[in-house]
């Protein structure tokens, strides 16, 4: 999950529409570089293009659009109790917007504060208290690490590293069989976790479970959990580029997916009570784009959810550009040095763009923006979406701005037996991966499958 945030009643971008998708630059005074006029932003007020935005989820909490937008994420947990309202309003008002140390500061001060109070309740023997305590900790710790990238910091691996133990912790003291695995993957490994159902039947479907660009599939509750009480075993796992994947081993994200979902649907297979003709596959956000391209490969996948559904990843990215950047690609592939000034001049006068480029970069494994758009140019579906043969649903929220009209256009170009799920404004759960709304998506998502599967 990234950025929920355009305001499809008011007919423009909420504030949290400022880096819009994967947090591109809106327009505004021209930037001269040789021949080419490219668009920076005439001030960096964080307002946005629709600053009277009357919509419910206009936050407007730390001052900040995109940390607004990963705020309310994170507020939506404590639909599935890993989150309190109280907690995130609070840590919000200690942040500085554009300030992506102050965020870490913030969330980790609180993760501390209630890992505390989890550690008291447990050395009083309130076992109950104390695995909720340490879940909503975990999230925390987990928060602290969506929105800083300064990777010559040790605590942010030490974060990382925390988050899974106190997570590990919970779920003990809640009886929730949650086993952590590490999954062979190219001379390494994946990090991952087997949630295995109590109300399974002896041979029961499984889910795999990866998140997009920013969130962890550990957070993604609304999935494990919904899936654990209906009888589906679920196998999350920390692909390339995300989570502990990434602040653990390095590993950065790769275009062909499937060499990362082959191995977990392997290690699926030797699990036992798994049925291994009903492995269901799950990505969200950028996850949205990848599960795709790893079910046109992966033949043992019985059914692929997209949620949003993409068909290429790129041409969203570039429809972005083109529209706050016109001329900007244009630049990249003539002239890829002026492409790189222009870009990285602009991050030096903007901290959030600056932010979403350091993210960026880190996550791909590039080093300059054209490098990077490069890469990002390689993570399209339109020449392998014929390939899919198991059945795709696809989750699409009606104010979704990541990847506007990707979701149809994917569920067009499918050619096997498909769905399109929609959210909308009346159901109060019009945003991207149904943020703030997971209620609703557990209930409609896993009564879909209970008739389908």
């Amino acid at each position: 999950m990234n950025n929920p945030g355009r305001d499809s009643s008011a007919g423009g971008l909420s504030r949290r529409g400022v880096l819009v998708g994967t947090g591109l630059f809106v327009g505004g005074a021209a930037v001269t570089t040789g021949s080419r006029r490219l668009m920076e932003p005439e001030s960096t007020d964080v307002v946005g293009l629709n600053p009277r935005s009357d919509a419910w989820y206009d936050l407007r909490l730390s001052g900040d659009g995109l940390m607004d937008n990963q705020l309310l994420w994170f507020l939506g947990h404590a639909t599935h109790g890993q989150a309190d309202v109280s907690d995130v309003m609070e840590t919000a008002k200690r942040m500085r917007p554009g300030d992506e140390r102050s965020w870490f500061e913030a969330w980790l001060q609180t993760a501390t504060r209630v890992h505390g109070l989890a550690t008291t309740a447990e050395a009083k023997g309130h076992r109950l208290s104390a695995g909720q305590a340490y879940a909503r900790a975990a999230n925390y710790y987990r928060a602290a690490t969506m929105h800083y990238t300064d990777t010559a910091d040790p605590r942010l691996l030490e974060v990382t590293r925390t988050s899974a133990a106190t997570f590990e912790k919970s779920n003990a003291l809640l009886d929730f069989d949650i086993q952590p695995l590490e999954i062979p993957y190219e001379g390494t490994s994946l990090p991952a976790y087997f949630v295995r159902s109590p109300h399974a039947k002896p041979s029961a479907p499984v889910l795999l479970l990866h998140q997009g660009l920013h969130a962890w599939p550990e957070e993604t509750k609304w999935v494990w959990e919904g899936a654990r009480k209906r009888g589906y075993h679920v196998l999350m796992f920390h692909g390339p580029g995300q989570g502990r994947a990434l602040r653990e081993k390095g590993l950065s994200f790769r275009p062909d997916w499937e060499k990362a979902v082959s191995p977990v649907v392997d290690a699926a297979e030797r699990i036992s009570g798994v049925d291994p003709r009903r492995i269901l596959l799950m990505g969200l956000s950028f996850g949205g784009a990848l599960a795709p391209r790893a079910a046109a490969f992966e033949p043992r996948l019985a059914l692929c959810i997209a949620n949003p559904g993409v068909l290429s990843w790129w041409e969203s990215h570039a429809a972005h550009f083109n529209r706050f950047l016109p001329g900007s690609l244009a630049l990249l592939k003539s002239h890829p040095e002026a492409f790189d000034e222009a870009i990285l001049g602009l991050a030096s006068r903007w901290p959030t763009a600056s932010y979403w480029l350091k993210d960026v970069f880190w996550k791909h494994g590039a080093k300059t923006p054209s490098e990077l758009f490069r890469k990002l140019e390689e993570f399209t579906n339109e020449a392998i979406v014929e390939r899919i043969r198991c059945p795709v649903l696809i989750m699409e929220g009606e104010a979704e701005d990541v990847s506007p009209g990707q979701s149809r256009k994917l569920y067009d170009a499918l050619r096997g037996p498909k769905h399109l799920m929609n959210f909308t404004q009346a159901d109060a759960a019009p945003l991207h991966c149904q943020a703030a709304s997971t209620a609703l998506a557990e209930e409609r998502m896993f009564d879909w499958l209970d008739e389908n599967v």
